[in-house]
């Protein structure tokens, strides 16, 4: 492998839940860890002065772009709307570090999702044409179009890094796809989970090695890192719920494509996931779900929330 000569990466998104699992496991570089909230460094993604400042005030190499609005549902309340925290965040926010990056010369790393695709024809793969049918997107995945046309615009060194239903191990801010199902089980809330939906979740902790391979090697573009085979959400909190000792007897089943049909949902892939064969063929071969989800019960001690 190529030596590695990059010393620094900011990173903004620090204490996200993604963006903060990146930084526990990263040792091969030094980190410049900035946030909304940032304990040492504040940085608002809707505040261009404040990013500026970001960019004049400390030197490194790349910077990765964690921080996004990922609430679905709400971002859909905000469709249509340019002037919702949603797009400021999204894209007017990544236009501004991706110009800034461009600007002084840094590589951007950009995170990304697989609900660009308006899920009829996945798993995708990378350069698959995104956005094919609006009305099937949700107003989330519009403005990471959006975002990604902005980060390549702004420069062709730079990275898009999609992921998919993103989970860990133990982590108390916030609940991923399978702390969530955990978190409503044990309460008795759980929703029925869908049969129909094909989804390829991604085991976060692979995003380190991924990184350093995609630097080491100098690459630029689109990458998928996700599970290499696909599942459904009902099968993946089946698994799930019999790892961690619960009993899935009472798991209610559901189909997606009835509850597309109700107006004002919002859209979400029914045929979606992501195709890893780009960095399969790099030599990198992600976690599968199944072994992802064994892997989080070790990490946790069998005490995921």
């Amino acid at each position: 492998m190529e030596s590695n000569t990059l010393k620094k990466i900011a990173i903004i998104g620090a204490n996200s839940m993604v963006g903060s699992r990146f930084c526990e496991l990263q040792t091969s570089f030094q980190l410049i860890k900035a946030d909304l909230n940032g304990e040492e460094i504040s940085v608002d993604l809707t505040e261009q002065k404040s990013v500026e400042t970001f960019f004049k005030n400390y030197e490194f190499d790349i910077i990765i772009l964690f921080s996004a609005f990922t609430d679905v549902d709400t971002a859909e309340k905000q469709r249509g709307d340019k002037n919702g925290i949603a797009w400021k965040i999204n894209v007017d926010g990544a236009k501004t570090v991706a110009n800034l990056a461009a600007k002084f010369s840094r590589k951007l790393i950009f995170i990304s999702t697989e609900t660009v695709f308006d899920g009829q024809n996945g798993p995708y793969k990378e350069e698959d044409q995104r956005g094919q049918n609006l009305n099937k997107i949700s107003w989330y995945g519009i403005t990471k179009i959006n975002a990604e046309e902005a980060v390549q615009d702004s420069s062709n060194d730079n990275i898009i890094l999609r992921i998919s239903y993103p989970y860990r191990g133990r982590y108390t801010k916030k609940a991923d796809f399978a702390k969530q199902i955990l978190k409503k089980f044990d309460d008795g809330t759980l929703y029925p989970l869908f049969t129909d939906q094909i989804i390829t979740p991604t085991f976060i902790n692979d995003l380190v090695p991924l990184v350093e391979l995609l630097i080491n090697k100098q690459l630029s573009g689109i990458f998928h890192l996700a599970s290499p085979q696909t599942t459904t959400p009902y099968d993946f909190a089946n698994l799930l719920l019999t790892t961690f000792g619960r009993n899935p007897v009472s798991l209610k089943k559901a189909e997606l494509e009835s509850l597309l049909k109700h107006k004002g949902s919002t859209p979400r892939p029914i045929k979606g996931g992501l195709n890893v064969s780009k960095i399969l063929n790099l030599g990198f071969t992600p976690t599968t779900w199944e072994d992802g989800i064994r892997k989080i019960y070790e990490e946790s001690n069998g005490r995921l929330i």
